[in-house]
């Protein structure tokens, strides 16, 4: 059904709704006249219908961020000697894998969140880095929970789980563990570049750069953005063909940086860094480095009564309202709050119900 907009009333006072700059307002206080009457006729506006529905409303940002493997980091060992062999390119090393070869021996890979800096054996004073090595010794089979206490003391067990692990490498059974025994890292990772080559020595420098085993998305965003994230909080990654992967904020940067503008009276943007993996990254399939965007629901609103947006008329005097139809056909304009947006509808609250028709621009 189409309508022409005119003179409403409302609570008895006549009120016209016009068009500026592109948006309806609804005037109210004018003379209830003819003149008035005769000046809304010539700013009729075609209209149709639309009904009050109840939905789930999600307001989003949007974010722009990069797919690939993130920055690549340094990895150094603690070992002295020649590189005799280094895994390819593109290599994933989980934990047990070797890292790099010294003098024919593989480095294997440890999860911890700090090198080992000390010999650890049986004389060794009480640490964090010795219930590292037992939560590695166990995870990787070489002791159990129950012949294995994970703590900070080092006992008869680890050095019994210890020495099983020096056999499955061939090395000597000694029983402790030296700093170059190992590469610890916080998980596994991907292998980027190789910085020193085959037949370098493995003190010179980094033997490896490494980053995340699988994609995820890099985000350098505003830092007066910072409060819009949480670690683990839910996102939506558009990739460039406009597929949508879900997955979750993984990290967020403590610490604000800028780029270097060269202009000592710009002193540039201040950002933090967010990485988000996705719950599939497998779905990315071989992009690398490509731009997406990052959806985040910043307002949610749950089985509320909603009108589309044009349907929302501007009161002079501040505040909305709506132009209900009656079902004689009559319509009145009611005040309504307003809530959350989202694609193209608004939550509204006030005298309207379930089902109620309001009137909209006629498309």
């Amino acid at each position: 059904m189409r309508r022409r907009r005119r003179q409403l009333l409302v609570g008895g006072v006549a009120s016209v709704v016009l068009v500026a700059g592109g948006a309806v307002v609804a005037v109210r206080g004018l003379d209830d006249s003819a003149d008035a009457a005769d000046s809304a006729d010539g700013a009729d506006t075609a209209t149709g219908d639309a009904e009050v529905t109840r939905k789930d409303l999600q307001e989003y940002e949007e974010l722009a961020g990069t797919l690939g493997f993130g920055d690549p980091v340094d990895v150094a060992v603690g070992a002295q000697g020649t590189i005799t062999a280094l895994p390819a390119l593109g290599t994933v090393i989980d934990r047990g894998q070797g890292v790099v070869e010294i003098d024919g021996r593989w480095v294997p890979l440890w999860f911890g969140g700090r090198p080992l800096w000390r010999q650890l054996d049986a004389n060794a004073d009480d640490g964090a880095d010795i219930e590292q090595v037992e939560a590695n010794l166990v995870a990787l089979g070489f002791a159990t929970a129950d012949t294995l206490t994970v703590d900070q003391d080092w006992t008869s067990a680890t050095t019994t789980a210890v020495k099983e692990w020096q056999e499955s490498l061939g090395r000597d059974e000694t029983g402790a563990v030296a700093p170059g025994d190992v590469v610890v890292l916080p998980g596994a990772v991907r292998v980027a570049e190789h910085p020193t080559a085959v037949g370098g020595s493995a003190g010179g420098g980094p033997v490896l750069k490494v980053t995340s085993p699988s994609r995820q998305v890099s985000i350098d965003l505003d830092a007066t953005k910072q409060s819009l994230v949480a670690k683990d909080q839910a996102v939506e990654v558009e990739l460039p063909d406009g597929t949508l992967l879900p997955g979750k904020v993984a990290a967020v940067g403590a610490v604000a940086t800028s780029e270097d503008t060269g202009d000592p009276n710009d002193p540039g943007t201040p950002t933090i860094e967010v990485t988000v993996s996705l719950d599939d990254p497998s779905q990315a399939g071989t992009l690398d480095s490509a731009p997406v965007a990052v959806r985040l629901v910043t307002n949610a609103a749950t089985d509320v009564l909603t009108v589309p947006v044009d349907a929302l008329l501007a009161l002079a005097e501040g505040g909305f309202a709506v132009e209900r139809v009656s079902a004689a056909g009559s319509t009145e304009l009611v005040a309504v709050e307003t809530g959350a947006f989202a694609d193209g509808w608004v939550e509204v609250t006030g005298d309207v119900a379930e089902g109620d028709t309001v009137v909209v621009p006629a498309s």
